[in-house]
């Protein structure tokens, strides 16, 4: 069967800045239909603007997240429209399927970890037989929305294909930069058992956390240096370092082969700060980045988001991190139903004292299929999906308006990225090759001046 895999154009704070990497969850359902002896292609939207001929394919998948389900839905539209079977995956249409079926141009939902969904899909398909029976699926019959049973999520990763990079236009995807090299994307681990009310990872790909060998990374990782010429490595799964052991043992194996590259990960504040052999072993083997969530510098929303962090274990762990030459990207969200502008300004000083290598700020924003998801319900301010990229408030305020916390968000990201000792280090981060650059901050700032919400 001709199958082509569609990754819809993303316009976030990390494009904004640079950071487009290559879209891995359908690179993997590329490489595991192609082992299965279909015809597959990609189409990535985000470098590759022109679309591609929807009528050469029998069978095409779109992916996306919430706030990009409008491009989904018209790119499913027009693969439709030119004859072919249309099948949707991410976490948006996973929690949203039957209002995404009863839209009409999606065929089939694969709900959560897709790969032995998709195969099993398109072998049915080119045996002229219906989607029953497909664990993880949702379709629409007679009217009626069938929800297949849930599929269990791949146990063995090892097990699973590389992604099919091959199919990708990898040259394309080398503006990322750190310590003059341009990086990648590589997923180690699924699952996150830490449960934040305001992410679905754990209900996506559930809270047994499920990791790849340590031979199966380093394999992948001369995969990317040597075959496509990246020097450095972006662990892009939800918590890298839950098992500190494995991190050390894919340390050691770095040091002592002789690997000479620079990578980043994301990690919680508590993970890091339990464990400080790991964090030596990590700066010895080139990390030079870790993406943390601190979120908030009030107690009370963390607990409320259900972190099991606290301000102070954010400091230290910030600290552990830079002693051992690892700057810190830290994310935080503003706007809890329940924080006032004074909780506000404090997180945005807590942020700036830290002095991390760079931020993230998000306007708290309730996806479908988190916890604040349902408690968000009855405040609302719209269900424009668009509008759901953590920049435009969502959620009704018990002090601010929306204009005001759009304001407060432009705020942070000024008071942060324009501050003179800042604005030195982006503009030598064009000269260092690392780091987020001037221009990029600039394009970043501007986003929020010219986008009423």
């Amino acid at each position: 069967m001709r199958v082509l895999l569609v990754n819809t154009p993303s316009d976030n704070a990390f494009t904004k800045v640079g950071f487009i990497v290559p879209p891995l969850g359908i690179a993997y359902i590329a490489s595991t239909l192609r082992e299965a002896g279909h015809d597959v292609q990609i189409h990535d939207f985000n470098v590759e603007h022109s679309p591609p001929d929807y009528s050469r394919f029998d069978l095409v998948g779109v992916s996306g997240d919430t706030c990009r389900h409008k491009k989904l839905m018209d790119i499913a539209s027009q693969a439709g429209a030119a004859g072919a079977a249309v099948m949707a995956g991410g976490p948006h249409v996973t929690f949203m399927d039957e209002e995404t079926l009863r839209e009409g141009s999606v065929d089939y939902v694969l709900r959560g970890e897709a790969e032995e969904t998709a195969v099993e899909l398109a072998d049915a398909l080119e045996r002229g037989d219906g989607p029953g029976g497909i664990h993880g699926i949702s379709y629409i019959n007679n009217d009626s929305l069938i929800r297949n049973p849930d599929r269990t999520p791949p146990q063995n990763l090892d097990a699973l294909p590389y992604p099919a990079r091959d199919l990708l236009k990898m040259d394309r995807y080398r503006s990322l930069e750190m310590a003059k090299r341009k990086i990648t994307s590589i997923v180690s681990s699924r699952g996150c058992p830490s449960g934040c009310r305001f992410c679905a990872s754990h209900r996506y790909a559930g809270r047994k956390w499920r990791a790849r060998s340590v031979d199966s990374l380093m394999s992948e990782i001369r995969l990317a240096v040597g075959i496509y010429g990246y020097g450095g490595v972006a662990f892009v799964d939800d918590n890298f370092t839950i098992d500190p052991r494995r991190v050390v043992d894919l340390c050691r194996r770095i040091i002592d082969e002789g690997l000479d590259i620079r990578w980043w990960c994301f990690s919680r504040v508590d993970n890091i700060l339990k464990n400080p052999e790991m964090v030596e072993m990590m700066g010895r083997s080139g990390c030079r980045y870790v993406f943390m969530g601190i979120e908030s510098a009030n107690q009370g929303i963390l607990d409320r988001f259900a972190k099991r962090t606290d301000p102070e274990m954010a400091k230290k762990a910030v600290d552990l991190l830079r002693k051992n030459r690892i700057e810190t990207l830290a994310a935080y969200i503003l706007g809890a139903p329940d924080e006032t502008r004074e909780m506000i300004e404090n997180t945005i000083k807590f942020s700036i004292d830290l002095k991390t290598g760079g931020v993230q700020y998000t306007l708290l924003t309730p996806f479908p299929g988190t916890e604040l998801w349902q408690d968000m319900s009855g405040r609302l301010l719209t269900t424009d999906w668009e509008k759901f990229d953590c920049t435009h408030p969502v959620i009704r305020s018990d002090y601010l308006s929306p204009e005001e916390l759009r304001e407060l968000l432009f705020k942070a990201y000024k008071k942060f990225w324009m501050r003179p000792g800042r604005l030195l280090t982006s503009v030598l981060s064009a000269l260092r090759g690392r780091g987020v650059k001037l221009s990029e901050v600039r394009r970043l700032i501007d986003s929020f001046r010219g986008d009423e919400s």
